[in-house]
């Protein structure tokens, strides 16, 4: 009666094995055929370069205006203190040290108006630290 449960618990233990594998194959294979077509959809995007200055509590540019599918690439450059820019539709949130450059890659894939900020509590005029992403058909 013993050997016959533990390969009724063997059994078991495979089963659940082999069933784990198959559930586990399929779902690994679709993000990366997505993240495939994404990528290289957004390198056939037009593409939309901006230097942007943080300084005085104000972004230099305060407005980006690009058609949908653009693929914005945004070179930061903070003068005068620590920041951070956010747009949260986008999902975007970078720190901006002070006197050192970052970059932000993304393809501008919503139409709308959508406001970034400075996510970082830097003084008394941060909440002046504003601008805008137009994104048109």
């Amino acid at each position: 009666m013993k050997q016959r449960s533990n390969w009724s618990l063997l059994f078991i233990v495979v089963v659940l094995l082999a069933g784990t594998a198959l559930g586990n194959s399929g779902e690994s294979e679709t993000p990366a055929a997505n993240t495939v077509e994404t990528s290289v959809a957004a390198e056939e995007a037009p593409v939309k370069k901006v230097k942007m200055y943080a300084r005085n509590w104000k972004w230099s540019p305060d407005e980006i205006r690009v058609k949908k599918g653009t693929r914005v690439i945004i070179d930061f450059i903070s003068e005068d203190a620590s920041h951070g820019f956010q747009i949260k539709a986008y999902k975007i949130k970078v720190s901006l040290p002070q006197g050192k450059r970052a970059q932000i890659e993304f393809v501008a894939d919503k139409v709308g108006t959508f406001r970034w900020r400075c996510s970082r509590p830097c003084g008394n005029g941060c909440p002046k630290l504003i601008g805008r992403l137009v994104v048109m058909e």
